[in-house]
């Protein structure tokens, strides 16, 4: 049996104010999912934010939120919709947890040999390129960065030139886009920039008889007609929203949701630039994508009090069919 000097006892360190507070501070956004404000942290935590000097509190804050950030609490602040920065929820990311996988360097170095077997390949020098981001001294120094032909720098150039030649003639053009084959003949309009590298293109497509929107490098131009426009299309504002719930993947739907208020501050961030409708306490959505509303329902399973039953049958539908390709892969 072994004696107690083989087990020394570990001295338990009472906590200091600042780590209680800041234990008080973590349990309370973790308590409330869909976020805090500063004001709502004054009144529930009235011990900590709700001296006389408000500007003091509200830094005080801000060196918390901070200091859980830097001990790896992934903390976010909602700003679209508030008009007052004291109203702003900050709330605890579900995922944040590291998933980053951990490789020694044996594992890799061989990791290394395997991907490049094959130099000419570009997803997987794209792919290594990302797994090595953390180990770039273990990355072949030869694949550093990937090269594009000049070939392929030229046919880019050409595709993006004829596009904007089309716009300022205001001639039409036909187009393969994306993986379909099928030839389109379209009107282009304006050319849009999104983000810092997303480009668009606002065209009138013949066939559909509406104004699309086309992810720019998808495009592959064909050949330049002589024929006008024979469209007086005017761009409307829904045409230059790119909130992923109105991306004409289908004809519209509507789906009506009852939203649980812990999550409502969340809700109303998402729907920011969508078209809906509040009615009563539900709320009514009108879509052209409702994948993007599938995948937000999957990382908030808890959102919805109620929801209609065209709703409930839409959504088997989709795992079904998300279980189907899981399965096949």
């Amino acid at each position: 049996m072994a004696n107690d000097d083989e087990f020394p006892m570990i001295e338990v360190m009472k906590m200091n104010e600042t780590e209680v507070r800041l234990f008080a501070l973590l349990f309370h956004l973790v308590r409330y999912p869909s976020g805090l404000s500063f004001q709502r942290l004054r009144n529930i935590m009235p011990r900590y934010y709700q001296n006389e000097d408000i500007e003091s509190d509200r830094k005080k804050l801000y060196r918390d939120l901070n200091q859980l950030k830097s001990l790896g609490f992934n903390i976010k602040v909602a700003q679209f919709g508030y008009q007052s920065e004291d109203q702003y929820p900050y709330y605890l990311e579900k995922d944040s947890i590291d998933k980053t996988l951990n490789f020694s360097e044996k594992e890799l170095g061989a990791l290394s040999e395997l991907f490049f077997t094959e130099p000419s390949s570009k997803p997987l020098q794209s792919l290594g390129q990302k797994l090595f981001s953390r180990d770039i001294h273990l990355f072949p120094k030869n694949l550093l960065k990937i090269q594009e032909t000049d070939e392929t720098k030229e046919q880019d150039s050409t595709e993006i030139q004829k596009i904007i030649q089309a716009i300022k003639d205001k001639r039409a053009i036909s187009i393969i886009y994306g993986f379909s084959n099928t030839e389109r003949t379209i009107e282009p309009y304006r050319l849009i920039r999104k983000n810092a590298e997303d480009f668009y293109l606002i065209a009138y497509d013949r066939s559909r008889e509406a104004i699309r929107r086309f992810v720019l490098p998808r495009i592959k131009v064909k050949r330049e007609t002589k024929e006008d426009f024979v469209s007086n299309k005017r761009i409307q504002i829904l045409d230059l929203n790119f909130h992923p719930l109105q991306l004409q993947v289908h004809e519209s739907e509507s789906f009506l949701f009852e939203v649980h208020e812990s999550y409502l501050d969340r809700w109303l961030q998402f729907l920011s630039g969508s078209i809906y409708e509040k009615i009563d306490q539900k709320f009514k959505v009108l879509t052209t994508n409702k994948n993007a509303l599938f995948h937000f329902y999957l990382q908030t399973p808890d959102i919805f009090l109620s929801a209609d039953s065209n709703w409930q049958k839409e959504l088997d539908h989709y795992l079904s069919q998300f279980k189907k390709k899981y399965e096949l892969v």
